[in-house]
């Protein structure tokens, strides 16, 4: 097949050791074409560059065509990071080879999947940690932690703002995004974008995109149209926003959804939407089979649910994708504290989140989205992490129990903070602890206990040591300067 089991088996430590170096550059080594069964897709996240990381493949991307923006290049093998981004959510056609972990790219797609400005002032959850706002007719979701940020921040995010975003649809039609940058300011003549199935058309001038009315003039430039639309396509619009509902074309393109009329072997990241069961669910918007896949972490089979993030592997044939194998990419541990040591050998790095507690392992590997806020070293690699960083990780437990790092951040530090599996906790409102991952937080008179609503418990903690129970997923923080006494302490199931 396309994708190889013994490859998914070593990537681990092989991925990892290549994430480390400077430059995981494959463009003066060509390898291997052809992969097990031709070619196929890829489709998720870009995680790094020296060549393209998606989906955990070091692509080599030497003379592949890359359509960004539907700007056409072709690439060197080492010059992709100058018209890519991590964060972007890229389709690629290629081949992967036998090991599971390198592969060769003939070409590179990428779009966003909306840009235009913010409706109205983005709207902070409880949390803190998310923000929520309008574009045309799309809600939009960013996360502090796990989202990227190009010429803003989470913090600076306002109304008017024109950005540019990609990332994942969950069940209810929100944008998560995985990647935003800020482009300009709204004004006269902004041109903006977005996408969807035409219904309601005229038959002269004028269509719909979900909410949106759209309409079309002499001027008007169509690509793979003849001139017209068709209830029913689904097309890309470029125009000028006219009041807030409506959009004058100067471009419409006809595209593909989801995977097209492709079958044949495919890899796709995803969140997950329309779950029934593991044998029914949808993917990106793609129909998904798991009945007869291999799960990472094997307690995935039994946990996945809407709005999880994974990945799946497989063969797509009459638009459904038999999975093969289906991998977390998202998680509920959260860790936040300063590193005490890296081993590069390994791909691992250890963090320590209470002084006089042992430190959490943490896995890095070329899924791993490594970010440095601190020094804004580009590319930031495992090799550039040192102890004493602050450092913040957003991931799960594997089969072993070990932390698979999804994200991780070098950032000045407001908080030290623990997110997972609780193994002990006892105690009541006056004192106690709680136990996650081997680390233990003390909790006092001073500690504010929430649910997982975000609201404060009538009764404190004596509330919450009643109620919880070993593997509830529950978060500890510890504001700066740390003491090893939890400031705050709340449900996260």
């Amino acid at each position: 097949m396309f994708f190889s089991n013994y490859g998914k088996h070593i990537r681990v430590l092989c991925l990892a050791a290549c994430m480390s170096l400077t430059s995981c550059n494959t463009g003066t080594v060509q390898l291997a074409g052809g992969g097990i069964g031709g070619t196929g897709i890829t489709s998720g996240t870009v995680t790094g560059f020296g060549s393209v990381f998606v989906n955990g493949v070091e692509f080599d991307t030497t003379g592949a065509t890359r359509s960004i923006d539907d700007v056409v290049t072709f690439s060197n093998g080492v010059d992709d990071s100058t018209v890519m981004g991590s964060g972007m959510v890229v389709k690629i056609t290629g081949t992967v080879n036998p090991d599971g972990i390198t592969g060769s790219a003939t070409s590179i797609t990428y779009d966003e999947i909306v840009s235009g400005p913010v409706k109205a002032a983005p709207v902070e959850d409880p949390d803190q940690v998310h923000k929520t706002f309008g574009i045309l007719d799309l809600r939009i979701s960013v996360d502090r932690n796990a989202t990227i940020f190009v010429n803003t921040d989470y913090l600076s995010l306002q109304m008017n703002d024109v950005l540019d975003v990609s990332g994942f649809f969950d069940d209810a039609g929100t944008l998560l995004a995985t990647r935003l940058e800020k482009t300009g300011v709204f004004g006269q003549g902004t041109i903006v974008e977005t996408r969807g199935t035409v219904s309601g058309f005229n038959g002269i001038d004028t269509f719909t995109i979900g909410t949106l009315s759209v309409t079309f003039d002499g001027g008007t430039i169509f690509e793979n149209l003849p001139g017209s639309v068709t209830d029913g396509q689904y097309v890309e619009v470029n125009g000028v926003l006219q009041g807030t509902d409506s959009i004058h074309a100067s471009r419409i393109q006809r595209e593909d959804s989801g995977l097209g009329n492709f079958s044949g072997d495919v890899s796709v990241e995803g969140i997950v939407t329309s779950f029934t069961d593991i044998g029914n669910f949808r993917l990106d918007g793609v129909p998904v089979d798991a009945s007869n896949a291999t799960f990472n972490p094997v307690n995935l089979a039994g946990t996945l649910a809407n709005n999880q993030r994974i990945e799946v592997e497989g063969t797509v044939a009459a638009g459904m994708i038999s999975a093969d194998s289906v991998e977390q990419r998202g998680g509920k541990v959260k860790l936040a504290g300063q590193v005490t040591a890296t081993d590069v050998s390994s791909g691992t790095f250890s963090l320590e989140i209470v002084a006089g507690q042992p430190p959490v392992a943490v896995m890095v590997d070329a899924r791993t989205q490594l970010e440095d806020e601190l020094l804004q070293l580009k590319p930031f690699t495992l090799q550039q992490v040192n102890a004493g960083d602050p450092v913040l990780v957003q991931g799960y437990l594997d089969n072993t129990g070990m932390v698979i790092a999804g994200e991780v951040k070098r950032r000045l530090l407001d908080e030290h903070e623990l997110a997972g599996p609780v193994s002990v906790a006892s105690g009541n409102a006056s004192s106690g602890s709680v136990t996650i991952l081997g680390v233990t937080m003390s909790t006092d008179n001073r500690t504010e206990f929430e649910d997982g609503n975000n609201q404060p418990f009538p009764n404190g903690g004596d509330d919450f040591y009643n109620q919880v129970s070993p593997g509830d997923i529950v978060g500890l923080e510890d504001e700066v300067p740390v003491d090893g006494v939890a400031d705050e302490v709340e449900f996260r199931n």
